[in-house]
């Protein structure tokens, strides 16, 4: 059974939460978002031990015993391995961000049942069609393959001894995401051309990390939008869209 980490670091946002330690503690129908979360994974029968990374006094206040508590460590990957660090060797982990409030245990089942094989990581694609159908005022980043068109969903299972192996080529990518030239050093010309075209499909782009890495990634694609909904102070479309289904008696 996976342990869960969810990440709930990062600095203060003024403009969507101020006052507030960071935008997990934002308040939405009642409930703050990383307890909406914590709530969830309680409520799957898949889910073990809950880790959650983030500032130790205000979520103890906020979360009791309902999960242990392991600080911040500044970075994305930082928390990721500080959360790993107190679990079992061996043991599965699931990674969710902390601003998804629309996901259920179902939706956890359902992404958890289709991580099939012996890849090392599996990551929740979701496609702009289920976006759209649910939520059509949201705004996402989408990726255009060959297979479709997708964006990713906040939750990823892995196994712990595949973070340090992988941690550099997600840091590498994160940092060349939009600078071409380093994308094209890091993936190779080749596969950038296939990726700017449109024609590089998920097998194709698997391969490729594969390659990198030495690790197997599988993407697992969904059709709950919900896991891939998050809380962006850029995109107020996206809260208002939240908003609606958590807090409809507010809705004009």
């Amino acid at each position: 059974m996976p342990a869960a980490v969810v990440l709930a670091g990062g600095g203060p946002e003024l403009h969507l939460a101020p006052g507030l330690p960071n935008k997990a503690f934002l308040q939405i129908g009642g409930m703050a978002l990383v307890e909406r979360v914590v709530t969830v994974l309680r409520g799957s029968s898949s889910i073990g031990r809950i880790v959650v990374v983030g500032p130790p006094g205000p979520l103890a206040a906020l979360l009791g015993s309902s999960a242990e508590i392991v600080p911040d460590q500044g970075s994305m990957m930082d928390n990721i391995a500080a959360g790993v660090a107190p679990l079992r060797n061996g043991e599965r982990v699931v990674a969710v961000a902390s601003d998804l409030p629309l996901i259920t245990p179902e939706a956890v089942e359902r992404f958890l049942g289709l991580c099939t094989g012996e890849s090392d990581f599996y990551y929740a694609i979701v496609s702009k069609a289920a976006i759209e159908r649910r939520f059509p005022t949201a705004r996402k980043t989408y990726v255009k393959l060959a297979d479709g068109t997708f964006c990713g969903g906040s939750i990823v299972l892995f196994a712990p001894a595949a973070l340090e192996r992988i941690r550099p080529l997600v840091e590498q990518a994160i940092a060349a995401r939009k600078k071409p030239w380093l994308l094209a050093q890091l993936f190779g010309v080749a596969t950038v051309m296939r990726f700017a075209s449109g024609r590089l499909s998920i097998a194709e782009l698997e391969a490729r990390a594969h390659a990198i890495s030495g690790l197997r990634g599988r993407a697992v694609l969904l059709d709950d939008p919900e896991m891939a909904l998050d809380v962006d102070a850029d995109r107020p479309e996206n809260l208002a869209a939240i908003r609606a289904v958590l807090e409809p008696s507010l809705e004009p």
